[in-house]
């Protein structure tokens, strides 16, 4: 039987309860000191997936952004310097969460006609209201959805006069398109602080490409904030049917843009 292990208190890693250095490897490994690894990454404002004390491929993406933010190598692994750090950070103190901020009023508009769908399900596999307005239906719809947010509530096209795939009148169906537009056009912010309208881009293995993307409806704090998204769910982050607000960590982003 699996033994569980109480989460860290104040959210650090407790001194003593990793004995062994922690990765990614085949058979997975397993244990209450990858559980207490999970734990403290979840207090500290990091996403590292299911707590089921099984070192996987969130986990080690979970664990290295918090290396990047702390001045790490960044490299998944929990070695002593990792560890060491996780048992010295302490989580935001409330106090000291970020005022919510004003983004864009292009960004605020998009919000506001993003927030009226809510509740939205495809009729069938990627079929949706918005798939048939931009012209393409039937084909993963996330980016489809924030086009048709920012047009239809703001006047504003996604992507427009740039050259890349997924690239329409309408705006733009292929996120890393539109991840390369916004950097390509200055309005690419990084994973900074976001702000209500900002357009977020998710990575959920931090590698490869993206592979999704919301509008930010508010700052937590704590590394975490607060998104409308089409075509997700609780049970598929990426293609699951739905418009619906979902809570987001910095560590599943590639990065924050705002349009000006």
């Amino acid at each position: 039987m699996a033994t569980t292990i109480a989460a860290p208190a104040a959210g650090v890693l407790a001194p003593g309860a990793l004995k062994r250095e922690l990765h990614v490897v085949s058979p997975m490994q397993r244990g209450a000191d990858v559980e207490a690894v999970q734990h403290a990454l979840v207090a500290l404002g990091y996403a590292p997936g299911r707590i089921d004390g099984v070192y996987g491929v969130a986990t080690a993406s979970a664990v290295r952004a918090f290396q990047a933010d702390h001045g790490l190598e960044v490299d998944g692994i929990v070695g002593p310097h990792t560890r060491a750090s996780l048992i010295h950070a302490t989580p935001a103190s409330p106090a000291r969460k970020p005022k919510p901020a004003a983004g864009s009023d292009i960004g605020r508009r998009a919000l506001a006609e993003a927030t009226k769908h809510i509740g939205v399900v495809e009729r069938r596999v990627n079929r949706t209201k918005f798939g048939q307005w931009f012209g393409v239906d039937g084909v993963p719809w996330c980016n489809i959805f924030v086009s048709y947010c920012f047009r239809i509530g703001a006047g504003y096209t996604i992507c427009s006069g740039f050259h890349g795939a997924g690239v329409y009148a309408k705006g733009c169906t292929y996120v890393p398109t539109t991840e390369g537009w916004l950097r390509a056009t200055g309005m690419w912010i990084g994973r900074g602080t976001p702000r209500a309208g900002d357009i977020a881009i998710f990575n959920w293995d931090s590698a490869g490409v993206p592979e999704h993307i919301g509008i930010v409806a508010r700052s937590i704090g704590g590394g975490k904030f607060e998104t409308v998204e089409g075509n997700t769910s609780p049970a598929d982050n990426s293609n699951g049917g739905c418009v619906m607000r979902r809570v987001r960590y910095a560590s599943q982003v590639d990065g924050f843009g705002r349009i000006r």
